[in-house]
Parts: structure tokens; C-alpha cells; sequence
């Protein structure tokens, strides 16, 4: 079976879909990119037609937006409108394709004035997966929870809370009748899970225990994508710090690469660092102790 590799890509407003994937190299099986600015401002709404021809031509390649600053544990009720309406607008565009989610981090408090417990922060993060759904699944795809590193008050940070967040959604149903944890998966950051501190990937036996504890506290059916970073930052560090493949703290040996690979080999990855040719030259090597 054929890994799926890629990386997050620029997508500039002038250019179409199409052009982007019919651009790709052939060393990329899955593309990640934002649709709009990462500093703020509205989502860009795709022409209806682009995403069509896209879907057709993209074939087995796998293709995710990566939301720009959403923040459901904002305090700001306007901001929060503002999260779910660009949300909607990118889980309708990536509907069409057969291999897509949309990644998202839920947030974090930004409010010196407002103390929530831990099981508060997680049920507001469950309602608002809720509100999006809640009309109806149907036209809407994937939406992706990404873990995060540990920084701040930031969610979630580890398997318990991941299995909180979807045990709830696994309770919830749209105004149809429709399950909607269907639509709900999640996405593993390495670095992230490197940095906040529970599993030292740099350690093979490390990354065949987190299979095992994902496996068993979640479900294997709800990771659908990892992104595929190293690390900046020693192990526990707190610190979200993207490094190129084979430069950082957790992949010093192609061999734990080639671990990963193996043990989730249905599961796409993407890397996040601005040089994926470096990033593949040291994903070759963990390739090769795969034949």
C-alpha cells in the first residue's frame, strides 16, 4: 500500500485550484493549505466550478484546508460568529473530495477575567463543534481536531482530552437524525505531541505505545491525518516549534520515521516546514527500510 506524503502549500488568491494541484509534484500525495490570511480576515470562498474540475483531476491525492484563527474558547461572542461562518464555508468546499478534513485548533481562553475548569473548556469546545453541525451534516465534510503542544490554555493536550471531546460529539445528532462524531476526527501534530510532554517520539517504543493508547481510548477510525514536523524544542518543552524532518529533537534516525510509516500506514501525512524537499530527502531514507 501506497503512503500518502505531501505538504502545506502556498495558495495565492490568484490562482485556481486546478492550476494547484495540476502543478504538483509527483512526490506529493496530499496538499494542505489556508484559505485565507493567517493573521485574520474572511475566508476565500472558492468558484464553484474550480472546485468541481478540482475534485475530478485531484484522484487519489488527499486535500485539507487548515483554518486560520479560530478560537472557540474566545470570550468574544462577534469572534466566535465569525469562527463557525468561515468554518462552514471551508468544510463545503472540501465536501467534494474524497481524502479532505478540515484541521482545526479549537483555542484558548483569552481572558484574564474568565476561570474555567478543564471539563468547562472541553464542553465548549464540544457545543461549538455542535453548532456547526447541528442543521444538518449533509453538504458539510470533515472537521479535523488538532492536539496541541501543552502551551498555555490551550486544547486539547493529550489523549484524555481528545476522548472527552469526541465521546460528547459521539452523543450529539444533527436536526436530521445524523451522528455527528461521523464528520469528527483528529489530527496529530508530532511536535505537538513531542512538546506537550506524554509520548518522546524519538523513542520507538514510544510511538508503537502511542498506537496503542490512541487505539484503545479513541479509535483508530477517527486519526485522519498527521502532520509530520519535527522539533525545535527538547521533549516536554511546551512549545510549538515546527523543525525540518531529521534537524530536530524527535527524528534523528530515519528508522523511528519508518516506524510511524509502518504503523500508520493508512493515515496521510503532511508536513508543515517551508522546505518539504529537505523534508523528503530524509523521508526517503525512512522509506527505504520499509521494502
Amino acid at each position: 500500500m501506497k503512503l500518502k506524503i505531501g505538504t502545506h502549500i502556498s495558495f495565492t488568491k490568484d490562482e485556481t485550484l486546478t492550476d494547484l494541484i495540476l502543478s504538483l509534484d509527483d512526490n506529493i500525495d496530499v496538499i494542505q493549505v489556508y484559505l485565507g490570511n493567517k493573521c485574520g480576515g474572511e475566508s476565500r470562498v472558492l468558484d464553484s466550478k474550480d472546485v468541481e474540475e478540482a475534485s475530478k483531476i485531484i484522484g487519489k491525492r488527499g486535500f485539507f484546508i487548515h483554518s486560520c484563527l479560530t478560537n472557540y474558547l474566545s470570550c468574544d461572542k462577534k469572534f466566535k460568529q465569525y469562527c463557525k461562518r468561515k468554518i462552514i464555508n471551508e468544510l463545503k468546499h472540501i465536501n467534494k473530495f474524497p481524502v479532505s478534513g478540515v484541521v482545526i485548533h479549537p483555542g484558548t481562553c483569552t481572558s484574564n477575567k474568565v476561570k474555567r475548569d478543564l471539563k468547562e473548556t472541553l464542553d465548549i469546545v464540544v457545543e461549538s463543534v455542535y453548532q456547526i453541525y447541528k442543521d444538518g451534516t449533509e453538504g458539510l465534510g470533515m472537521l479535523l481536531l488538532e492536539n496541541c503542544a501543552g502551551e498555555g490554555s490551550k486544547v486539547p493536550r493529550n489523549i484524555s482530552e481528545m476522548k472527552y471531546i469526541i465521546q460528547e460529539l459521539e452523543k450529539k445528532k444533527d436536526k436530521h437524525g445524523n451522528c455527528i462524531s461521523d464528520h469528527i476526527g483528529i489530527c496529530i501534530d508530532t511536535c505537538h505531541l513531542f512538546a506537550a510532554g506524554d509520548f518522546d517520539l524519538s523513542d520507538g517504543k514510544e510511538i508503537v505505545r502511542f498506537k496503542k493508547e490512541f487505539s484503545k481510548e479513541i479509535g483508530l477510525k477517527y486519526l485522519r491525518v498527521i502532520h509530520l514536523n519535527d522539533s525545535k524544542e527538547k521533549f516536554g518543552a511546551r512549545k510549538d516549534r515546527h523543525e525540518i524532518l531529521g534537524k530536530g529533537f524527535i527524528w534523528k534516525d530515519p528508522r523511528l520515521l519508518a516506524i510511524l510509516f509502518r504503523l500508520f500506514k493508512r493515515v496521510p501525512f503532511i508536513c508543515e516546514t517551508k522546505s518539504y524537499p529537505d523534508c523528503y530527502l530524509f523521508i526517503e531514507k525512512a522509506l527505504k527500510y520499509l521494502d
